[in-house]
């Protein structure tokens, strides 16, 4: 389950509750849902992944994909996995660790693995959403945020783009 660390100048508080999770990242205009890995099965879990098992992955979720994609006009997904032993980790890991924005949403659902988003509210204080397995979050386009693994260092994620081309990062200061 999520967790989000409101990092406030004076205080840190960390929300856990995923319902409370979910308000308060809805009153910044991103979007949260848990809904957790039951299905996914077990020869899918705490690896690395193949291309066919990244496959796999995108038809055990068919259902909610087939709905953001109808929903959000989103064209095509994938599923992107890092591990400590994924060549080239510390490359694959500039490209999101540093400020930056997308002009489509930036639409994930963590299958195993965590990582965490920091959010740039236009008004309040920056946040740290820790996904968790079963975590979806969608955040909209143009909204200032950046990536990174956490201590364990690995994710896999689904991934869905409104542009066929995919991930493009905008580096803001």
């Amino acid at each position: 389950m999520a967790a989000v660390t409101v990092l406030d100048q004076d205080t840190y508080r960390t929300i856990n509750d995923a319902s409370e999770v979910a308000r308060l990242l809805k009153t910044i205009g991103v979007r949260f849902a848990t809904w957790g890995i039951d299905r996914l099965p077990a020869h899918l879990r705490s690896r690395n992944l193949t291309d066919g098992e990244k496959q796999e992955v995108l038809a055990a979720f068919k259902p909610e994909l087939d709905l953001l994609k109808a929903q959000g006009g989103y064209v095509t997904g994938d599923v992107i996995s890092m591990w400590p032993d994924t060549p080239n980790l510390e490359g694959m890991r500039s490209k999101f660790d540093k400020k930056h924005l997308h002009t489509e949403d930036e639409v994930r659902f963590c299958v195993q693995g965590r990582g965490i988003f920091t959010v740039y509210p236009e008004a309040g204080p920056a946040l740290d959403i820790e996904l968790h397995p079963g975590d979806f979050i969608c955040v909209p386009a143009n909204y200032h945020h950046l990536f990174n693994l956490c201590s364990d260092r690995h994710i896999t994620a689904i991934r869905l783009f409104t542009d066929p081309a995919g991930w493009v990062a905008h580096y803001v200061k």
